[in-house]
């Protein structure tokens, strides 16, 4: 998607011109749906409430076009208030098949660099499309071109845009991969498409393949995928500016589809577990963005990946197996699989020797029950990680919230026949996982995201549309821009 910024008497040259407007303020365009357009609001005929909207023409054959899209309260105007309206213009601008949308804004208070960086990305979030296999499919239209109002701060705005633009394409990136079917989305597709990032952006990227993972002894990875044809990997994606201040691993689950194996899944909803690899897919769109804004971090992006299946050859409840780490595992139950594959993965991190370490995974029910689809668990027991990590989500609009890792819970985890076992009870399960996967990062600073409400079937925004969120993407940039 294309966007310029210009003066507000060029902005309202094009095809679709939309008013943002907070209460009490007025259109201010001298145009006739212009004064329309006030009219309506001095006749108190329409009122600019958050999220509302109305489409007017005017001029000569009613080839004027203005959408006016409420903000509600000044006070109340956020980045993603602004997220939304692009959001709502976009949807209006498709049906009226606009070539080139101005935005103009009233009463908002943010930041100019704060505002351009919101309604950038907002309007390449809601430009996404899932992508779809059907036989008489519309040929996608181009994207109409964004101009952005600011008679002041131009070059700042100019810069916000950028970085708007760039973070929301890598959540994107991440949503298409979620969204792919499993069938055109193995381990090693995955693998494909995190090359083919890693050439776009400047990044390296490392695939260990079967074959490297036994030389590894990563039996996690290798214990999962034993049920599937689809050979499991390990993927590495390295950012690595010349000069940078700080090192950090960020590890996703890449489960490209989890059946549960043999202790198998309802088949009601299974179709769902396409994106179980929504936290590989993060990463990889993370790692993008960083390499896309040159943050002066290093970033090593981790992905472990394999089909959960219930093949001939997959492992059974009552296995047991050795991580990469040296302990053993004693599989309880095959569908708590992911934390096996991050045992592995997690381990691998630490040989980086990282200042912090983050996974993301869609690892329990247990916190969709917690939290429903509002906001991804965190949990942490390091302070100032937990901290940054809540101020990065809150700015990005991307939720977390706090849960415990209790290490009380240490001990119960513990097997009769190996280190430990991969389930703990029913209850409080979510922190069961975390605290089994707090076993394999040392000393590290270290935060597990469960992302497993968030990266599909959250409440609908205006810029989110139903599939894939892309759920750690942008919080995840926030943060590594906050290490600086």
């Amino acid at each position: 998607m294309q966007f310029d910024v210009a003066r507000e008497a060029q902005v309202v040259t094009a095809d679709l011109v939309t008013v943002w407007l907070a209460r009490g303020e007025r259109v201010g365009l001298a145009t006739e749906v212009g004064q329309l357009a006030q009219a309506l609001l001095d006749r108190d005929e329409w009122k600019p409430d958050a999220k509302s909207a109305v489409l007017l023409y005017g001029g000569k054959g009613g080839k004027q076009r203005l959408l006016l899209v409420g903000l509600g309260a000044a006070k109340d105007v956020t980045a993603d208030t602004l997220k939304r309206a692009a959001g709502i213009t976009w949807t209006r601008a498709k049906g009226v098949k606009a070539k080139r949308i101005g935005v103009v804004t009233r009463g908002v208070k943010l930041a100019p660099a704060a505002a351009g960086d919101a309604i950038a990305e907002g309007f390449v979030l809601a430009s996404y499309v899932a992508p779809a296999r059907k036989k008489n499919a519309d040929k996608a239209a181009p994207s109409p071109r964004v101009s952005i109002a600011a008679d002041k701060n131009a070059a700042a705005v100019e810069s916000a845009i950028d970085r708007g633009r760039i973070v929301a394409e890598a959540t994107n990136r991440a949503r298409r991969l979620g969204d792919l079917p499993g069938n055109e989305l193995t381990p090693t597709d995955l693998a494909t498409q995190a090359q083919a990032m890693a050439r776009d952006a400047g990044v390296r990227c490392k695939v260990h393949r079967a074959g490297d993972l036994r030389r590894m002894k990563m039996g996690g990875i290798l214990g999962v995928g034993k049920g599937s044809a689809e050979p499991p990997v390990l993927i590495e994606l390295h950012h690595a500016p010349k000069r940078y201040t700080k090192t950090v691993c960020i590890v996703g689950k890449g489960i490209t589809f989890d059946t549960g194996g043999i202790s198998i899944k309802p088949s009601a909803g299974m179709e769902e577990m396409k994106y179980d690899m929504c936290g590989g897919a993060a990463v990889v769109g993370a790692v993008e963005a960083a390499a896309r804004l040159k943050l002066p971090i290093r970033v090593i992006g981790i992905i472990a990946s394999a089909e959960n299946m219930p093949g001939s050859r997959a492992q059974k409840p009552g296995d047991t197996l050795t991580t990469a780490s040296g302990h053993t595992v004693e599989v309880i139950n095959t569908d708590a699989e992911g934390r096996l594959v991050l045992a592995d993965a997690l381990h691998h991190a630490t040989t980086f020797e990282p200042d912090a370490i983050v996974d993301l995974a869609t690892l329990t029910g247990a916190c969709v029950v917690a939290l429903g689809h509002d906001a991804a668990g965190l949990f942490t027991r390091h302070d100032a990680l937990r901290k940054a990590l809540q101020d990065a989500a809150d700015a990005a609009g991307d939720p977390l919230w706090p849960m415990p890792v209790f290490a009380e819970m240490e001990e119960d985890l513990k097997s009769t026949v190996a280190d430990l076992k991969n389930l703990g009870s029913r209850e409080g399960g979510a922190s069961w996982a975390a605290v089994f996967l707090k076993t394999f990062v040392g000393d590290v600073p270290w935060a597990h995201l469960d992302i497993a409400g968030t990266a599909w079937g959250m409440r609908s925004r205006e810029y989110l549309a139903k599939g894939a969120t892309g759920a750690g993407v942008r919080l995840l940039v926030k943060w590594l821009e906050g290490l600086r």
